[in-house]
């Protein structure tokens, strides 16, 4: 009875083929925000992560590579992304304000101006390029690329997938090396396209739930499932896109 019932399926609905399986992570990172997990990104080292909604609570929350926590440091400000510049071995946030800072001394929480106002959402969770060149904003499908030093537009690209709204993944993208990520909280699915908008493969992730969440870091993709004010979980997946 089932091969008939399949047999069917396929003769009067060959659009129909069966869900690809959810992939699981391959690292789970417990955070305790204090607020909602927002962004995570790593230099090598160490895994850093940033949390937004209240800016009087804001910290940078500093982990081992197996996921073991370190150390938290306050930085008051509502962050939206935390980005490593490899240029220069620094740490970079961006926040609800529409200004991106330079971490200085993270013990310390200084921080310095670096642009502000490049990006119109204020809820925009910027990338940056691995090389430190420009800064990737995403805002409602339509991508734009900034030059990191003077904040002017260099490129746009429209049409990509993602959320319906920020909390969905409407104003956040990831980068590496190779390709840009969108992602839809919604339906747990992250695009991936080359820098040039080409669409390359699509992945449905098996857990996280916040649209800002969206980033990379030692080489892995990461979402986060998080609720105000209770502990949050990272969770780093290996894409194979190829």
């Amino acid at each position: 009875m089932k091969l008939k019932i399949l047999v069917f399926l396929c003769v009067f609905f060959p659009g129909a083929r069966l869900f690809a399986q959810a992939v699981d992570p391959i690292i789970t990172i417990t955070d305790n925000p204090g607020s909602y997990s927002m962004h995570i990104c790593s230099d090598g080292d160490f895994y850093y992560t940033v949390n937004g909604g209240v800016a009087k609570d804001g910290k940078i929350s500093k982990f081992k590579l197996d996921g073991q926590f370190v150390k938290s440091f306050p930085i008051n400000q509502d962050m939206r992304s935390i980005m490593y510049c490899k240029k220069d071995n620094s740490l970079y946030i961006n926040i609800k304000g529409k200004d991106i800072y330079k971490i200085i001394d993270i013990a310390n929480g200084t921080i310095e101006l670096v642009l502000t106002g490049i990006y119109e959402n204020e809820q925009t969770t910027l990338a940056i390029d691995p090389q430190g060149k420009v800064f990737y904003g995403m805002d409602g499908g339509t991508l734009t690329i900034y030059n990191a030093k003077t904040g002017k537009v260099e490129k746009k690209i429209s049409g990509l997938k993602c959320g319906s709204k920020g909390m969905k993944g409407s104003t956040t993208v990831a980068v590496d090396n190779k390709y840009l990520y969108t992602w839809d909280a919604d339906t747990k699915t992250v695009y991936v396209y080359t820098k040039d908008g080409a669409f390359k493969k699509s992945f449905v992730l098996k857990s996280g739930t916040i649209g800002h969440s969206l980033s990379v870091a030692y080489g892995l993709v990461f979402v986060a499932k998080s609720e105000m004010g209770k502990p949050a979980s990272w969770y780093g997946y290996k894409l194979a896109v190829k």
